[in-house]
């Protein structure tokens, strides 16, 4: 079945995804059955410098800066709670370390994948001895 965006604008204003967590000071990013994003909230294009229409043809794992990273995305889209900690590509080719959290839901019914992404410091490397 495909879905239109203006369908899914008319679905998602006003309610709370769209006051709630869309407005949050953390990286929001919906993504739908395909692993393509298609609602990003405002701390997403600052975290990762991409614009709006941007993220919105990107697929989730395009933003993971190696492997194991995007190897997450395949379990979220398999319907699995993800969370830890990865590494970010931005517009520009930086690297921001991450932590994320994500989840499989449903709105009227039809799978969608919701990822929060927020920075955080790099991990802290063990002295060589």
């Amino acid at each position: 079945m495909e879905r239109s965006e203006p369908d899914l604008d008319r679905v998602l204003h006003g309610t709370l995804f769209d006051k709630g967590v869309l407005a949050a000071d953390v990286a929001t990013l919906l993504a739908d059955e395909r692993g393509f994003y298609i609602a990003v909230n405002d701390e997403a294009c600052r975290l990762t410098g991409y614009s709006r229409a941007q993220l919105t043809r990107l697929r989730a794992g395009e933003l993971a800066a190696d492997a194991r990273s995007r190897a997450i995305y395949t379990q979220l889209l398999n319907g699995r709670k993800i969370q830890g900690r990865k590494l970010v590509r931005r517009e520009d080719g930086s690297i921001v370390h991450c932590r994320y959290w994500g989840i499989k839901t449903a709105i009227t019914r039809l799978p969608y994948f919701l990822v929060l992404i927020w920075p955080t410091r790099p991990p802290k490397r063990k002295p060589i001895a």
